[in-house]
């Protein structure tokens, strides 16, 4: 399994917390519940969750990615507390404009999995 994707059975487990959260659980329960999953080599992901999270659970979801060592900003921490990569100001704005277009790329096809997903999920008509 590639570091940063998720094996079938946790794309499963996946939805199930997708469809928990869009049901009424925490936002609190659903950041823990998707760490715990992603684990700590692929807790960088979770900032391709930033779509699907309610306007009144960002403010939550941003504090939880910065204080588990993730910032939109390029800084991204180890466990360790080492930075991986920062930017400096001089080369910001072009790292910046191929971010935002590898981001929304990868944005697009999660976009695209994370719909087949709910449609499964729907379709299961779980009680």
């Amino acid at each position: 399994m590639g570091e940063n994707k998720l094996s079938p059975q946790e794309i499963q487990q996946f939805a199930l917390l997708l469809r928990e959260y869009r049901m009424g659980r925490s936002v609190q329960e659903y950041c823990s519940d998707l760490l715990q999953l992603y684990g700590d080599k692929r807790k960088f992901l979770l900032l391709g969750m930033r779509p699907f999270i309610p306007d009144q659970d960002i403010g939550y979801f941003e504090s939880f990615l910065e204080s588990i060592g993730i910032r939109e900003g390029g800084i991204l921490t180890d466990s360790f507390g080492r930075i991986k990569r920062s930017m400096s100001n001089t080369s910001a704005s072009a790292v910046r404009s191929y971010d935002s277009w590898s981001l929304r790329s990868e944005s697009e096809s999660f976009n695209r999995m994370i719909t087949d997903i709910t449609h499964d999920i729907e379709a299961l008509e779980i009680p």
